[in-house]
């Protein structure tokens, strides 16, 4: 979408040019660019407008990383096309002469302007997106969730050692470390951790639940740090 938006901008500009050339040049053969917006293309742009902007509410009530992205490309799709419709109409009567000839140019302007929008938003939504792919930490708010799950889920956890939670594709890779008695059984000690492991993944989301017996150590002691 960048790509196709700064090339967009790049035409806009040479027809600016050409028609700065017509208007000032003495005796210039240069011509004004014709603008089609008969029955046809104004038809599919307005259905394109309604159509897109089903899809953008409906995948914007969809809280995930892909609906986003989503509802964000619909979103553009209606602003594009809004602009260019109004635009493409006032640019076909300015060289139909039915109104003032130069704002002409009121096309390509809403063109570059249509596309610097698509370009911030784009760069924008990739930012988020890279983030989220380099496994970036999940945000406070979420392992405060986790942690107040963690704290009432037996009344047999002594202690909450660590709590960490990752950006892993569009979901989070959640890991916890639990203090549980030393003379605890392995079964009991397993099912409170077990059981921990599936109530946080039904959030849902990626769970791996550790249990240990003491928190004075320190996590490079039993797992390589990455």
């Amino acid at each position: 979408m960048c790509a196709a938006s700064v090339l967009v901008i790049y035409e806009s500009i040479n027809t600016i040019s050409n028609g700065a050339g017509y208007f000032t040049e003495v005796n210039t053969t240069k011509t004004l660019t014709e603008i089609d917006m008969s029955a046809l293309p104004i038809s599919a742009m307005a259905v394109t407008i309604v159509s897109k902007a089903i899809l953008f509410f409906l995948c914007y009530r969809i809280k995930t990383p892909t609906m986003s992205a989503l509802s964000s490309d619909h979103q553009n799709d209606v602003a594009s096309n809004i602009v260019a419709l109004i635009c493409g109409l006032i640019g076909s009567f300015a060289y139909k002469k039915s109104i003032n000839e130069k704002l002409i140019f009121i096309g390509p302007m809403g063109a570059i302007l249509i596309s610097l929008y698509i370009i911030f938003t784009w760069i924008r939504q990739a930012n988020g997106q890279v983030k989220r792919l380099t496994g970036l930490t999940a945000d406070p708010r979420f392992l405060s969730q986790i942690t107040w799950i963690t704290y009432h889920h037996s009344p047999l956890i002594e202690k909450i050692d660590t709590v960490r939670a990752f950006y892993f594709g569009t979901s989070y890779l959640v890991e916890v470390d639990i203090v549980l008695r030393e003379d605890m059984m392995l079964k009991q000690a397993h099912d409170i951790g077990e059981s921990l492991q599936k109530k946080i993944e039904e959030l849902p989301e990626y769970a791996f639940a550790r249990i240990d017996h003491e928190y004075s150590h320190s996590p490079g002691d039993e797992h390589k740090v990455v």
